[in-house]
């Protein structure tokens, strides 16, 4: 595909949030300042997957100021099933998956943008991750996980810096566990799986601005890596059948 091509505005950015009132406006003019000024017919879905606070109030006063932002609100059901609300309303060819906590700013999006020319996927990989240690401990065990089970080496499985054609995501949503935590993840392996042209390229990150994990967040975390796992055995036989 043609630069000329991928500059008409083919791009939805995907922003789950919730819980974000401090960090959410931000998080909204960065794309406006990072993206659109590259893709001024551009767009971004954020969904707000029931937050309790002002999220939502502050996400729709800023989408009266700019129609191509588009707020979903929705009963909280995780950030999985966020995601995937929003990856299902997506109408363009390509699409950009973020978070909205603002740890992995966007200035690296003109330059992985330009690599969709000729990739199928353009994956960020958080070089020097500044996460609490309970968080990197699950990362490697993931990885090793998908190592072991799907024989992939792939850096940074779940990172939420995604750039991908979504023809991918349509031939692996059927492959989606329901009520996964990470569909991302699952994407990720899909798309290196089966041969998909994935470049993967360092993009900076910082320290979340939020009180540390409690000890009760720390063992929720860890019961969803778990979930995870179990997922991750089910997906293989659902994936490999398709593929040999």
């Amino acid at each position: 595909m043609s630069m000329d091509r991928m500059d008409e505005g083919t791009l939805t950015v995907v922003m789950p949030a919730y819980n974000e009132e401090t960090l959410i406006e931000g998080a909204v003019r960065e794309v406006q300042d990072q993206v659109f000024k590259v893709l001024p017919q551009a767009r971004l879905i954020v969904v707000d997957d029931g937050s309790r606070d002002n999220t939502g109030t502050i996400l729709d006063e800023l989408a009266k100021e700019d129609d191509r932002i588009t707020i979903i609100h929705q009963e909280n059901g995780g950030h999985g099933m966020a995601l995937i609300t929003g990856l299902e309303r997506v109408q363009s060819d390509f699409v950009f998956l973020i978070d909205s906590d603002q740890q992995m700013p966007l200035t690296a999006f003109p330059l992985l943008w330009k690599e969709m020319d000729v990739h199928d996927g353009v994956f960020g990989v958080r070089a020097q991750r500044h996460d609490p240690q309970i968080r990197l401990l699950l990362t490697r065990f993931i990885r090793f996980v998908i190592l072991l089970v799907f024989g992939l080496r792939i850096r940074d499985v779940n990172v939420p810096f995604k750039i991908l054609h979504m023809d991918a995501w349509k031939q692996a949503r059927h492959l989606i566990p329901p009520g996964t935590c990470a569909p991302s993840m699952f994407l990720s392996v899909f798309m290196h799986y089966s041969g998909m042209k994935i470049i993967e390229k360092e993009v900076p990150h910082k320290m979340r601005q939020s009180p540390p994990l409690g000890i009760k967040r720390q063992w929720s975390l860890f019961k969803l890596t778990v979930s995870g796992f179990l997922q991750l055995l089910s997906f293989r036989k659902k994936l490999i059948k398709p593929i040999v």
